[in-house]
């Protein structure tokens, strides 16, 4: 049976409560992992940590993420996706205040590889438990979960800081989204059991097909962009345009608000143009801004620029997630963590490369690459028919 065969299958009886609390875990981990981005800098000044050694320590979240996804593979297929999900759920609301607590570097480092870990565990718990929901919808709604995300993402950034302008603590407004997360978790019993969820079997481990890795590689290339545009917009702004650092912030501000976004309307746009069109149009759109950005120093034009590499990059991950849970001659429980833990080596060592790139040649070039880089992914769009 074809994706569009099975999307216009007649909906469930009771899916439109499970695809509301849906959405609310994929809202929560947007929380999360913004507040984890908040707690990062207050962390940096109680410690007084230099650059390097906090770049250092960053890397043990992205790892965390990357090591547990074939774990939490093993552990969908043996005890479902909504298990798996309730408790890295709560222990993403417990430990998130622990990160603002911690007694030492070393003590952080640790707790950052264990809460990249669960972010890591959650995200294909999430996407798989998603696209049996989806299915059993009878329309498209991928897009429209990451939206969600999206939209915690920036909602915790703008109301985290309405509350530390008020006087909280950055520990309180830890706790605080810790028991968001808390109650959030509480809703799971509307998810689906284990009897409903993703096909499993085959051995406990298993090599990465052909088709999986051409999806990983294109999940890699577009967090390795969304992660080049979250980290280095803001230093492109104020180093290579000479912006002023209350202003450089626009160009990651665009690409936020624009992947949120594309993200409302992507289910849509799909279902219109088909996924193998969206996948190509985005890739497309994301190279084009970043040329923009390369091509034209004008700040302005760079917003801009960094506001299409987010229209562009919006839907690809949505897509490429709920292909992997479709790949021939692979079960949905190794196809989906491999996907996904390819996208976030990706989101890791994507700043990593773009700084190595700059530091030999320029910011400017590391961004041209990065737009070469959207355009081959491109000319795999067929991967997500």
């Amino acid at each position: 049976m074809t994706q569009s065969e099975t999307l216009i299958a007649a909906p469930v009886h009771g899916i439109g409560t499970k695809l509301r609390t849906m959405r609310l875990f994929f809202l929560m981990t947007g929380l999360g992992i913004s507040v984890w981005a908040i707690i990062v800098p207050f962390t940096k000044i109680r410690f007084n940590l230099d650059d390097g050694t906090l770049g250092l320590m960053l890397l043990a979240g992205g790892s965390g993420g990357v090591v547990a996804m074939p774990i939490c593979g093993i552990a969908i297929s043996r005890f479902g996706s909504r298990n798996v999900l309730v408790f890295v759920s709560v222990a993403f609301g417990v430990l998130l205040p622990l990160l603002t607590l911690a007694p030492s570097p070393v003590a952080f480092t640790a707790m950052l590889f264990l809460y990249g870990a669960i972010f890591g565990a959650a995200d294909v718990a999430m996407n798989a438990q998603a696209v049996v929901i989806e299915r059993q919808s009878g329309r498209r709604e991928m897009s429209l979960f990451h939206a969600l995300y999206s939209i915690g993402t920036l909602a915790v950034a703008i109301i985290t800081s309405l509350l530390l302008r008020l006087g909280l603590s950055n520990i309180e407004c830890a706790l605080l989204t810790g028991a968001v997360i808390l109650l959030i978790a509480t809703q799971s019993r509307f998810l689906l059991s284990k009897d409903k969820d993703l096909p499993s079997g085959g051995p406990l481990i298993a090599l990465p097909n052909r088709a999986t890795l051409t999806l990983g590689l294109c999940c890699f290339a577009c967090f390795l962009t969304e992660g080049a545009s979250t980290d280095w917009s803001t230093i492109f702004m104020r180093f290579s345009r000479n912006v002023p650092i209350a202003s450089a912030t626009f160009g990651y501000a665009a690409f936020a608000v624009t992947m949120a976004a594309s993200r409302l309307l992507g289910d849509r746009t799909a279902t219109w143009l088909g996924p193998v069109a969206v996948m190509r149009l985005g890739c497309g759109i994301a190279a084009a801004g970043l040329l923009l950005v390369v091509a034209v120093p004008v700040s302005a034009v760079d917003v801009i620029g960094f506001g299409l590499v987010g229209l562009g990059t919006g839907n690809i991950a949505p897509l490429v997630f709920n292909a992997a849970a479709r790949v021939p001659g692979m079960t949905a429980n190794h196809s989906v963590p491999a996907v996904v833990g390819l996208g976030y080596v990706g989101f890791l060592i994507g700043p990593v490369i773009i700084g190595l790139v700059a530091h030999a040649l320029s910011l400017s070039v590391a961004f041209g690459m990065d737009a070469a880089l959207m355009v081959a992914i491109g000319f795999a769009g067929h991967a997500v028919e």
